[in-house]
């Protein structure tokens, strides 16, 4: 298997400096203050009730329950398959790019993006139900992944700066992609993957995971962190109403290899936490 390029995480230390910094910006959130939230599918919320438009996007994704929390003016423009350069640049589906709904006035941005640029999902859904014998991850074009990889931490660092550019009054969170593959992975049957395919898959997840951290800390973003405390809130975690995120057969809410209603209930917990709203 091709060793995948981790990114080393930074320490406890720094992240709290990173808080401190952010404490002014966080300050400034009023009711009635403009907060948009950008992403793939895994800040959209596919599948998980009431659906809104076409873009997989749900009434109760984490954003619009933080809005819903501090009394905001939401404008929501995640969207399913995603990527950095929808963000930024690139329009998705006859829609602008998502920065485009961040403006001056805006005092809260949410971002969960990366997982598409490196095909981490993509990837997952390509190798779910395969045999062993089809050695699925080690026939995926590796070297683009590794690629990607390469890339992603400059293009996320980019898409930042580019909100805070557009919107430099506005607390600007990052919210991880929850953890899809617990520490025993490969004794989970939910995930309906060989064991080799697990353990390439969950190093990529582990990747993103650094990725966003190191980009955080080195930025002085603040962080909201479901990545962290998902183990034990698995595809195979018991009861149901305990997964944050659904292997390849839907638990209860939501889509393949996604986050839950109830996980999307943590994610917002934690952007809050972030926030300082308890």
């Amino acid at each position: 298997m091709t060793r995948i390029t981790t990114i080393v995480t930074l320490g406890c230390a720094l992240l709290a400096a990173t808080l401190g910094h952010a404490q002014a910006l966080v300050d400034t959130l009023q009711p009635g203050a403009r907060y948009v939230a950008l992403g793939s599918s895994f800040a959209a919320g596919p599948g998980v009730p009431e659906q809104l438009g076409n873009c997989g996007r749900s009434s109760r994704n984490y954003a619009n329950l933080v809005a819903e929390a501090l009394d905001l003016s939401l404008v929501d423009v995640s969207c399913n398959g995603a990527t950095t350069d929808n963000i930024r640049h690139t329009p998705q589906n006859g829609a602008a790019p998502q920065i485009d709904a961040v403006t001056a006035d805006t005092m809260l941005v949410t971002v969960t993006i990366g997982g598409n640029d490196i095909r981490y999902t993509a990837s997952t859904f390509a190798c779910a139900g395969t045999s062993v014998e089809e050695n699925c991850t080690a026939n995926l074009n590796q070297d683009a992944i590794n690629d990607a990889v390469s890339q992603l931490p400059a293009k996320l660092a980019a898409t930042i700066e580019a909100i805070r550019d557009k919107a430099p009054q506005a607390a600007v969170v990052l919210v991880t992609y929850p953890r899809v593959f617990p520490d025993d992975a490969v004794s989970c049957a939910e995930l309906e993957l060989s064991a080799e395919d697990t353990r390439y898959l969950a190093a990529l997840g582990q990747t993103l995971q650094d990725i966003f951290v190191n980009v955080s800390a080195t930025q002085q973003n603040l962080i909201a962190d479901s990545y962290v405390l998902g183990e034990g809130h698995g595809p195979c975690a018991d009861p149901v109403t305990e997964r944050w995120i659904n292997g390849n057969v839907v638990a209860s809410s939501g889509v393949r290899y996604h986050p839950t209603a109830e996980g999307y209930e943590e994610m917002a917990r934690l952007v809050l936490a972030a926030l300082g709203h308890q």
